[in-house]
């Protein structure tokens, strides 16, 4: 028994010891990748092809089907949310048989170092890949010590719920050289069963609440409205209920619910639940006098309150240059619309002192509070005569006329230190 007493007394006094080699080993001083995420109007035309050579809703539910992916595409996507939900760095390597993601993610302010660079190596099995090992910068955990860490890494950052509807999905996972190719069985209600997975009870409480006050609002005998009518008394109750919650999550869920309204989709493609709440009644809003301004803005605010403000830039200006190659033609005022939003949106979320103060000027702001002048800007411009004009967005005109639009909207309360 003397021995076993010994041993124990040894292993409790050299736990602290090799917890703290195993943190020295695990933390480096600086990142092992630097390049971010970055992406273009090119890379969301490129996602957006993709998507409908690839779309799901058009098989019958059961049927089994494969998409492949090359690495170039799936890097930026691993990438950018890492830069979105951690601030860091991520990359993807696919070889024959295995897959490697690296990221390199920064840590809060300590004596031992700054950054954690991660890899973590998956094998190729007969149906979902596998954990082989993970590497902690200096220190390399086998899969019977990577499995545990990465099922609760999975636990915190995503629920069970919506984990398991992939896994329920996913056949096989081929690894080629810079190449996957994902065999899956289409199920008809995933869409739904995922959404649902996305919001907790407390994210489906704040919706409902924003959702009957807004139907309140729009029994209303005006067909056509401000935005101002609906966002002053929805930020007032946002900034009411942030007395006891958080705001950032009040302001996230207000955006949300506006923005559907103005683009008159129902919330029950979100969350089917809602459909058991009161219905608002479709009116127009408007912003500048016009509804695609609204548009563009809440759908920019609520990118930007949801995702970040890169993927919000991309999507805005993307949809300016589609529309020139023969929609409705590149517009400034539509890109000043999508800024604007980007930027209430950002800094709705941007912390918890932020989101009050835009909670306390929203409730009670004008348009011109809101969104800068846009009439004198150029729009309905064919691709040629945004060209032949500004250069194209590469252009010395189209830079100088943005710099504009955004001291414009730098000059907007909302804005202001």
């Amino acid at each position: 028994m003397k021995w076993i007493t010994k041993s124990v007394l040894l292993a409790v006094l050299l736990l602290p010891v090799l917890s703290g080699m195993a943190l020295w080993l695990a933390i480096d001083d600086k990142p092992k990748l630097q390049t971010r995420a970055d992406l273009t109007p090119e890379q969301i035309a490129r996602g957006k092809l993709i998507f409908r050579q690839n779309d799901p809703r058009r098989l019958k539910s059961g049927a089994i089907a494969r998409v492949a992916l090359d690495q170039q595409e799936l890097d930026l996507a691993i990438n950018y949310l890492a830069n979105q939900y951690a601030n860091g760095v991520a990359g993807l390597r696919l070889y024959q048989g295995r897959a490697h993601i690296d990221a390199s993610l920064p840590l809060p302010r300590n004596p031992v170092g700054q950054y954690l660079n991660l890899t973590l190596a998956l094998k190729q099995t007969s149906d979902l890949p596998e954990v082989d090992h993970l590497s902690l910068g200096q220190l390399r955990l086998p899969c019977m010590l990577a499995k545990p860490l990465v099922k609760w890494a999975l636990n915190t950052l995503q629920p069970a719920a919506d984990r398991q509807a992939f896994a329920d999905i996913v056949k096989h996972v081929l690894f080629q050289p810079q190449r996957l190719t994902l065999t899956y069985r289409w199920q008809a209600d995933l869409p739904g069963k995922l959404r649902g997975a996305l919001l907790t009870p407390d994210d489906q409480q704040r919706l409902q609440a924003y959702q009957r006050h807004l139907a309140e609002l729009s029994r209303t005998d005006n067909k056509s409205l401000s935005l101002t009518d609906f966002s002053k008394p929805l930020f007032q109750l946002a900034a009411q209920r942030s007395a006891s919650n958080d705001p950032i999550q009040e302001n996230r869920a207000l955006i949300l619910i506006l923005t559907l309204y103005a683009n008159q989709q129902r919330l029950t493609k979100i969350l089917p639940e809602s459909r058991l709440w009161p219905r608002p009644i479709w009116r127009q809003i408007t912003l500048n006098g016009r509804d695609d301004l609204v548009k563009h803005y809440l759908v920019s605010a609520m990118l930007a309150a949801y995702s970040g403000t890169p993927l919000a830039d991309a999507v805005g200006l993307f949809k300016e240059i589609e529309d020139s190659r023969g929609g409705s033609g590149f517009s400034f005022n539509d890109l000043a619309a999508d800024r604007a939003g980007t930027r209430m949106g950002e800094h709705a979320v941007a912390s918890p002192a932020l989101a009050r103060k835009i909670q306390s000027i929203l409730a009670n702001a004008d348009e011109n509070q809101m969104m800068p002048a846009t009439a004198d800007l150029p729009e309905s411009l064919s691709e040629a005569e945004f060209i032949r004009r500004f250069g194209g967005t590469d252009g010395e005109a189209y830079k100088q006329l943005m710099q504009d639009i955004e001291r414009r909207i730098a000059a907007l309360p909302v804005n202001r230190e």
